[in-house]
């Protein structure tokens, strides 16, 4: 009985620290001053966004966090190309990035008017890896967090990389 009433303590101090304590409360948007943005949805999915003048990127994918430590993982979404001929008979089918969050089939000369645009899918990508520290994102480099100031485009200012919360959910 004695046994049974310890394990029992055991399994339930475990479920109560991973439940209540090792899982921090991120949802939300967070933006950095070199152009990039993060948004940490509820059902573990993220949005990063990258702008800077005419030059765009956007990546999606999930998101897991363990203690102080958030875990990025890209998904790619992929259109399907038809590639034609000469004489518009079909040649073959090739995978790209799509330019919307949805799967399309597409021709070639929408696939040449959107790739010489200056946005896209995963054109900078999302970090992989980043670490809560009093309220603040920040990327790891070597297991270390990136906290040394970069210069800002287009200024001589410069500024730590950290990601701040613009709003919470």
């Amino acid at each position: 009985m004695k046994v049974q009433y310890i394990i029992l303590v055991f399994i339930f101090a475990f479920l109560f620290q991973t439940n209540c304590f090792s899982q921090r409360k991120i949802e939300g948007t967070y933006c950095n001053m070199f152009g990039e943005k993060i948004e940490f949805l509820r059902d573990s999915t993220f949005k990063h966004t990258w702008c800077i003048d005419l030059a765009s990127s956007w990546t999606i994918g999930k998101w897991k966090i363990y203690r102080d430590t958030i875990y990025l993982t890209s998904s790619l979404i992929m259109d399907t190309l038809t590639i034609l001929n000469s004489e518009n008979t079909f040649l073959k089918d090739s995978l790209v990035l799509s330019t919307d969050e949805k799967i399309d089939r597409i021709e070639n000369v929408e696939y040449v008017t959107t790739s010489i645009s200056g946005g896209g899918q995963n054109r900078k990508q999302p970090p992989t890896i980043l670490y809560f520290k009093n309220g603040k994102l920040y990327r790891l480099l070597n297991n270390k967090l990136d906290s040394r100031k970069y210069r800002a485009r287009l200024t001589s200012k410069k500024y730590k990389p950290y990601y701040q919360p613009i709003s919470k959910k």
